[in-house]
């Protein structure tokens, strides 16, 4: 009986932390709970998109600096099917265009790779002193186009986004709220 209790106690010992996940409309938010023996986080996460469409994504983790000195920075992930490349590519630049004509371009790049199951992907993020504007244009905004190049690639609902940016800022301990653009 004991070796069975054993057992089952290091099962449960080995076992992943499982994330919380909360669903806003078309947006997503979710916790991962991190453990050290040093220390204890959460990676908080607000996404929308994926299931064969790019993710448009913000995260934040527990333990860093947060508003107002530091905004979460909004990131496009694309993920090509098999023997297909992105729409992203290496050296190019992400266009955002919101429904209220507002628009700006990602000066930080596209980064592309293959990862290790053969398959191709891409991420871009904004520049340092965009993140705050971008976040107050999707609190404002009902969609964005997001554009590589000539071709529009993903139209990102933003119905959700605040709901879901609140969640993922007060489960990390930050605050939620966004001044005024």
């Amino acid at each position: 009986m004991r070796l069975i209790f054993a057992a089952c106690a290091a099962v449960l010992a080995a076992s992943p932390v499982w994330a919380e996940y909360w669903s806003y409309k078309d947006w997503h938010a979710a916790t991962e709970r991190h453990e050290t023996e040093q220390d204890s986080h959460l990676t908080c996460r607000a996404w929308t998109g994926g299931d064969g469409d790019p993710l448009l994504a913000l995260e934040v983790f527990s333990g860093d600096a947060g508003p107002p000195e530091f905004y979460p920075m909004a990131k496009v992930q694309e993920y090509a099917p098999r023997h297909h490349p992105t729409l992203m590519q290496q050296g190019g630049t992400v266009d955002f265009i919101f429904d209220f004509d507002r628009s700006f371009s990602l000066s930080a790049g596209i980064n592309s790779w293959i990862n290790g199951e053969g398959l191709a992907e891409a991420e871009t993020a904004l520049r340092f002193q965009d993140h705050l504007v971008m976040l107050q244009a999707m609190q404002q905004g009902r969609w964005v186009e997001i554009w590589a190049g000539n071709d529009m690639f993903y139209e990102a609902s933003l119905s959700g986004f605040t709901a879901a940016y609140g969640k993922m800022m007060d489960e990390c301990g930050f605050s939620l709220t966004l001044p005024a653009g």
